[in-house]
């Protein structure tokens, strides 16, 4: 009779330990999720904010069609680290578009040894 009891106590603490761990385990798994979502936020609101630099940067030279050195390397810049966060080909267009235009010396990259 006492060995059923005792066999009785610990199978309702070894389910009871089980069940804490398995709700746990879904919190934990619930958490990352939460995580993951907020990572793929940051990095989409990141990217909108390097397309719209890329966008205005482009329309502010377009008419002219030159565009400072140190502007541009700013832009190539910008748009590597745009592709690294998976940017879409709409950027890709405009620097397809700028491949034509006069890149304008000036001596800001060469004074502080960046080209």
């Amino acid at each position: 009779m006492l060995e059923t009891i005792i066999k009785t106590g610990i199978s309702f603490l070894v389910t009871g330990a089980l069940g804490y761990l398995i709700g746990q385990l879904k919190n934990y798994k619930k958490k990352l999720k939460d995580k993951d979502s907020e990572g793929k936020l940051l990095r989409e609101a990141l990217m909108t904010i390097f397309q719209n630099n890329l966008t205005n940067t482009y329309w502010v030279y377009e008419k002219t069609k030159n565009i400072p050195d140190y502007v541009y390397k700013n832009w190539l810049n910008s748009m590597d680290i745009y592709e690294k966060l998976g940017g879409n080909d709409y950027c890709h267009t405009l620097q397809r578009k700028m491949e034509n235009w006069n890149i304008t010396k000036t001596d800001i990259l060469v004074k502080n040894n960046i080209m």
